[in-house]
C-alpha cells in the first residue's frame, strides 16, 4: 500500500550508502554488480517501458522496487568506476613519488566504546584488528584501506587501547567529516557527547576526541581534514610543503555583500553596512588557517589544517583562546604516509633546510623494519618515524608493505538481497506503526463513549 511504499522510499537514502559499503577482491566487484544490474534491466523490460507500449499503466509496486534497484546498482557500479580509476592514479603516483595520508594513530583507553562511538555513532567499519606487543588495535574505515580494490583507498583511524589513562591535550583540535547525510543524533547520544548541533555536530568521543560532521556533496570518503595547533604558522607551512611535500589548498573566504541596516537620520537615506554570507551549515575554520593535502583533488583525499597558536580556535563549542599553550598531549600518536621508499624521504628529511634558521628541524625518530605485520609473505613493514616543529608524530609507511597488511577482502555480496531485506524491515516498521496508530485511535474512542456517557463504568477503566 502507499503506506509500505512510502516506508520503503524512505529507505532509499540509507539503501543509497549501501552501494560504497560492500568490499571485494580487485575486479570482482564491478562485475558483480554488472551482473545484478543485467538480471535487473531484464525484469524491467517485461513492463514495456521502451516504446513497445505507448500508454503504459502506472508503475505498480514490483515495478517501482525493480526501477530502485536499478537506481542503487547504478549509483554503486558509477562510484566504483570512478573510485578505480581514482585509485589507478594514486598507486601510479605513488610508484612515480608521490604520497597519500592512509591514516591516523589515537590511544585510546577503553577500545570497544571507541569503536562504537565510530561504528554505531558514524556509521564506519572495522576494517582489520590486531594485538600487538599485547595492545588490541582496530583500524576503523569507511570503506576497505587497500588502493588495491575497486571500492577501497579509505583514512582509516588505528585505535591503540592503552591500559592508563589518554591525554588528548589541545593541540589536535578535531577531526572533521564531510557525509552526505546526518547521522542519527539517537545513536550518537548512545555512545558518545553531542556538544553542538546548529547547522553541523560536534561530537566527543568516548576517550575525549572532537569530531565535527557536517552535510555536504559526498566525498569519495568522509574523512576530510585534522586540525592541530602550531606555534609557529610560518614553520609549520614550511615544513608540511617543502619537507613533506604537501600541496596548500586556498581556504575559501566566507562572501561579502553590502545591506542597509537602518536609516540615515536627516540624509534622506540608509546606513549601509558590508556583511559575511556565512554558511551555518558548514564549519568555518578558525581565522589564519592553512590546509594542506596531497594529489590534485582534496576532495578525494585526507589533509591537515594548520591552526595558528596567535589565534582563537573557536569552531562549534570548541573554544581555545588565543597564545593558549599547545598541549600535544599523548592521545594523537602519529599521521601515517604512504610513499615508496622509506629511506629515500628520511635521507631528504635529514638534508631539509628550513627557511629560516630559527625554524625547528624534523626529528627522525626511527628508521626501519616493523617485524610480524605482513599477512602476505613479508618479513614485516618498512616506516621512517619523526616529529614535526610542534611535536607531532608522522610516519613515512612502505606502500607495498602495507598492502601486504591488508586481509583478503570477502566475497561479492548481493545489493539485491540487502535491498529486499532492508525493504522488509520498513514494511514491518510501518506495520507496526500502523498498528500502534490503530491502538490509540481504539483508546480516544472508547474514552469518548466513556466520557458522553457522564462518568457511567469511568471507575471500572
Amino acid at each position: 500500500g502507499a503506506a509500505v511504499m512510502a516506508g520503503r522510499r524512505g529507505t532509499l537514502s540509507a539503501m543509497m550508502a549501501l552501494t560504497v559499503a560492500k568490499s571485494s577482491s580487485a575486479g570482482q566487484l564491478l562485475d558483480y554488480r554488472r551482473k545484478e544490474l543485467d538480471e535487473i534491466t531484464r525484469k524491467i523490460k517485461k513492463f514495456n517501458r521502451e516504446g513497445e507500449n505507448p500508454n503504459p499503466d502506472p508503475i505498480g509496486e514490483e515495478e517501482g522496487i525493480l526501477l530502485a534497484e536499478k537506481t542503487v546498482l547504478d549509483t554503486s557500479i558509477s562510484f566504483l568506476e570512478e573510485n578505480s580509476r581514482f585509485l589507478e592514479e594514486e598507486r601510479q603516483r605513488i610508484m612515480n613519488g608521490g604520497k597519500f595520508v592512509q591514516h591516523m594513530v589515537l590511544r585510546v583507553p577503553d577500545l570497544d566504546k571507541e569503536v562504537k562511538f565510530w561504528t554505531k555513532g558514524y556509521g564506519m567499519k572495522v576494517v582489520r584488528e590486531r594485538v600487538s606487543g599485547g595492545k588490541r588495535t582496530a583500524f576503523i574505515a569507511n570503506t576497505p584501506e587497500s588502493l588495491q580494490t575497486e571500492d577501497g583507498g579509505s583514512f582509516a583511524l588505528e585505535l591503540v587501547e592503552t591500559k592508563k589513562s589518554v591525554n588528548v591535550g589541545n593541540g589536535l583540535a578535531y577531526i572533521q567529516l564531510r557525509m552526505g547525510d546526518t547521522p542519527r543524533l539517537s545513536d550518537l547520544l548512545q555512545v558518545g557527547k553531542i556538544e553542538f548541533a546548529y547547522g553541523f555536530l560536534q561530537t566527543e568521543s568516548p576517550a575525549g576526541y572532537k569530531v565535527i560532521q557536517y552535510v555536504g556533496d559526498a566525498r569519495r570518503d568522509p574523512f576530510e581534514l585534522i586540525a592541530i595547533r602550531v606555534a609557529d604558522i610560518g614553520a609549520s607551512v614550511d615544513f608540511y610543503q617543502n619537507a613533506l611535500g604537501m600541496r596548500e589548498v586556498p581556504i575559501r573566504e566566507p562572501e561579502k555583500f553590502v545591506d542597509a541596516v537602518g536609516p540615515l537620520y536627516g540624509f534622506g537615506g540608509l546606513i549601509r553596512k558590508e556583511f559575511e554570507r556565512v554558511n551555518v551549515f558548514a564549519p568555518r575554520p578558525p581565522k589564519g588557517s592553512r590546509y594542506f593535502c596531497y594529489g590534485s583533488n582534496e576532495n578525494s583525499t585526507m589533509g591537515v589544517l594548520l591552526i595558528p597558536q596567535s589565534e582563537n580556535c573557536n569552531v562549534a563549542s570548541i573554544e581555545i583562546p588565543k597564545g593558549t599553550p599547545i598541549e600535544v598531549g599523548d592521545g594523537f600518536a602519529k599521521l601515517a604516509i604512504l610513499t615508496n621508499d622509506v629511506y629515500k624521504e628520511k635521507d631528504l628529511l635529514e638534508k631539509f633546510v628550513p627557511k629560516k634558521s630559527s625554524y625547528t628541524k624534523p626529528s627522525i625518530q626511527f628508521t626501519g623494519e616493523v617485524k610480524g605485520v605482513s599477512l602476505k609473505g613479508g618479513t614485516g613493514t618498512k616506516v621512517s618515524a619523526f616529529l614535526d616543529p610542534d611535536g607531532y608524530g608522522s610516519v613515512y609507511v612502505d606502500y607495498q608493505d602495507f598492502e601486504n597488511e591488508q586481509p583478503p577482502p570477502p566475497a561479492p555480496k548481493s545489493l539485491v538481497k540487502e535491498f529486499e531485506q532492508m525493504m522488509d524491515d520498513a514494511n514491518k516498521e510501518v506495520k507496526r506503526a500502523q498498528a500502534k496508530q490503530s491502538q490509540m485511535e481504539e483508546y480516544e474512542a472508547l474514552g469518548d463513549l466513556v466520557r458522553s456517557q457522564k462518568g457511567e463504568g469511568y471507575a471500572g477503566m
